[in-house]
This record gives structure tokens, C-alpha cells and sequence, in this order.
């Protein structure tokens, strides 16, 4: 099969990081043995831009901007056109992070996941090379990629986005229990829920089966290591920035 595959032109294959997504053991290991790193890696910057785009031009800060100025005690002083002036600086604000973020985020994430998973390798006694785990980073971020890609077409649903309410994508778990029960949680256990995304795990788990082939080991070691890793980088999240989803629109963890 693999052979007929090689055979056929080029443009008929399907490209390994998708076959990933369906079909990891196989697809992962194509990642590992073709090095490429290119193709994903714009994937993922494309996505992140065009999900900071979407929520950046259906931001709407006005209400934001009324209930900061109320707290404040300075809202019965200002004028309406002192309010629009500072409603539009809110809106500037939000705009320059998101897309700063969307910019920035993918490649340091890339350069996150190469050394985290070259970490793994050293530490679990793989013998990895460099440009296929590199490749596998690629390939495990497309998760997120999809998740920014959804994250779009809610922004696109909607009329007008607060700069903090909550994720367009219901994408973590705490997220996800206030969408079925209808009783948002609170607390540490919010925070901790929070910080744990789907899209996030899917590509943890492509990563195991990539570095399972980039470093030569066995498929059971490599994954318990992706994961374990994994599982503490996120409860360090937690810990560290309150959990919960990043900004609207944004990059996916």
C-alpha cells in the first residue's frame, strides 16, 4: 500500500500532518521520517492571524468601557465624547494584543514544543534528530490551528465580542461543564478545568506518536511522557495565570 502511495504524482498523496489527524500512528511516523516542517508551521500562523483578525473586528469594548468607568467613579463626569474617546483607546488596545499575540504566539510555540519534546526524548533515552522534532512540533500544532479556525466562525456569528467575556470556543473543560450544565464553576476547580484544552490534548497526543518515531521509542514510554509532560505544563498554567482560555480569537494553548 505504502508503495502505491509513493507511486501515484504527488499531488494525489495526502500530506502526512493530515493523515495525522485521522490516522496518527501512521500519520505521525510519515511526519518523523519527511522532516517537513514549512507547511504545517504556516498552517498554524495563518489560522492564528485569520482568528485574531475575526475578533479584533467584531470587538465592541463599549459596555466594558461603562462598567470600568462606573467602578471607578468616573463615569458622571465625563462627557459622551470623553467615553467614545476612551471606548476607541479600549478597542486599540485589544486589537494591538490580539494580533501581537497571533503574530508571535505560533512561533514560540513551535520553539516550545521542538524543546520540550527533545527534553522528553533526552530524558526517556531516545535518540531523536533535530529536524524530525521539529517536523512532529509542526504537525502537533495543527490541533490548535483547527481550533482557531472554529474559533472564527463563531466570531463571525456574532454581532459585537467584549474584549473579556468569555472564549468564543468553549474549548476547556470548565468552559465546556458551563455549556452543558447551565452552573459555571468557580473557584480552584475553574481555574484548573480552565486551563485544560481539547485542542491542546489532541495535540499532545500527535506529538506522542511523533516523538515515538523521531526518537526511536517505544509507543507506550513516548506517549506517558508526552502526556505526563503534558498534564504538568497545564496544571503550572493554572497555577500560574488563574487558568481559562486565552484571549478571544486568540492562538489555542
Amino acid at each position: 500500500m505504502e508503495s502505491n502511495v509513493q507511486a501515484l504524482p504527488g499531488k494525489w498523496a495526502v500530506p502526512p500532518a493530515v493523515l495525522a489527524l485521522v490516522a496518527p500512528d501512521v500519520g505521525m511516523e510519515r511526519v518523523a521520517r519527511r522532516e517537513r516542517v514549512l507547511v504545517p508551521f504556516l498552517f498554524a500562523l495563518f489560522c492564528s492571524l485569520l482568528a485574531a483578525g475575526a475578533s479584533s473586528y467584531r470587538i465592541d469594548a463599549r459596555d466594558a468601557t461603562l462598567a470600568n468607568l462606573d467602578r471607578s467613579g468616573q463615569l458622571k463626569t465625563m462627557s459622551d465624547r470623553q467615553i467614545e474617546d476612551q471606548t476607541k483607546d479600549a478597542e486599540r488596545t485589544y486589537v494591538v494584543k490580539t494580533i501581537s499575540l497571533g503574530v508571535v504566539w505560533p512561533p514560540v510555540k513551535l520553539g516550545l514544543l521542538c524543546v520540550g519534546l527533545l527534553g522528553l526524548s533526552w530524558f526517556v533515552r531516545g535518540r531523536a534528530k533535530g529536524k524530525a522534532v521539529a517536523a512532529v512540533a509542526a504537525a502537533a500544532m495543527i490541533p490548535g490551528a483547527i481550533g482557531d479556525l472554529l474559533s472564527v466562525g463563531a466570531a463571525v456569528g456574532r454581532q459585537s465580542i467584549p474584549p473579556e467575556g468569555p472564549p468564543l470556543l468553549p474549548a476547556d473543560l470548565a468552559s465546556m461543564w458551563a455549556q452543558i450544565s447551565s452552573h459555571p464553576l468557580a473557584g480552584a476547580l475553574a481555574r484548573l478545568l480552565g486551563a485544560f484544552d481539547i485542542f491542546s490534548l489532541w495535540g499532545a497526543l500527535l506529538a506522542g506518536y511523533g516523538l515515538a518515531a523521531a526518537a526511536n521509542l517505544p509507543l507506550r514510554r513516548a506517549m506517558t511522557a508526552t502526556l505526563i509532560g503534558w498534564l504538568c505544563i497545564h496544571v503550572l498554567i493554572a497555577a500560574m495565570t488563574g487558568g481559562g482560555a486565552g484571549p478571544q480569537g486568540g492562538p489555542h494553548p
